[in-house]
């Protein structure tokens, strides 16, 4: 079956729910299992990982959707969005573990042929950005899963070279790279190779930039929206 296909008719299967827990997802920088503030500055590139510990079910996706937000509003260094200030090309979404760190965190998905949707939206009446990345592939029945092997689900590499401190140039620089961004899983579930979705247990929940004392109180504003797999299945009908 082409994975194009199996992604539209997965995509079609009904909700359910589900007694059983399986692993914990957590968020944070450079690594797997790496600090969670940073402090970003120009010119740097930093990635925020998704990884998850305990998972002992077999799966055939997953999803993951991030809230992003800073006391007053996301500044220009961090509008990653189509028409923010850095544009969608200074942001990457990745599904599979990049090298650095395959060997201790390896692809959740193993080493099947997958199809994601990711996105990375900004909402002006919030001032909030809102990432996801679904994952779609075939049901891994048959491949060993290891509970105590943590699996890397995704990240967002941010590219700051054109970043600033302060305000920025319009048309030539981002400012606002120095200020404080709470990053906060807002949504994580996977599904069972029935067609199930699991919420995942959320470990670490938020990873915050520029602010290691959390003074913007990470994660504690309302969050975004967050859509599930029986609402993303509308935009394929």
């Amino acid at each position: 079956m082409k994975v194009t296909r199996f992604l539209v008719s997965l995509l079609f299967i009904g909700v359910a729910s589900n007694a059983f827990a399986a692993g914990s997802v957590s968020v944070n920088w450079d690594t797997c299992v790496g600090p969670i503030d940073k402090a970003v500055a120009p010119g740097s590139i930093v990635a925020a990982n998704m990884s998850v510990l305990g998972q002992d079910q077999p799966h055939q996706a997953y999803q993951v959707q991030l809230s992003f937000g800073s006391p007053g509003g996301l500044k220009d260094a961090w509008r990653f969005d189509p028409a923010g200030c850095q544009g969608s090309s200074f942001i990457t979404i990745n599904h599979l573990a990049p090298a650095a760190i395959s060997k201790v965190c390896p692809t959740f998905q193993g080493s099947f042929a997958s199809v994601q949707v990711k996105d990375y939206a900004y909402d002006a009446l919030t001032g909030k950005a809102r990432l996801a990345l679904y994952n779609a592939y075939p049901p891994n029945n048959s491949v060993q899963i290891l509970p105590a092997v943590r699996y890397f689900l995704g990240n967002a590499v941010f590219d700051h070279t054109f970043s600033v401190v302060g305000a920025g140039a319009p048309g030539e620089t981002c400012g606002g790279v120095e200020s404080a961004v709470c990053i906060h899983i807002i949504s994580a579930t996977w599904l069972t190779p029935a067609g199930e979705e699991i919420p995942w247990a959320i470990s670490n929940e938020f990873v915050t930039a520029n602010d290691p004392q959390n003074t913007s109180r990470c994660p504690g504003a309302t969050p975004a929206t967050t859509t599930t797999w029986g609402s993303l299945k509308n935009q394929y009908r």
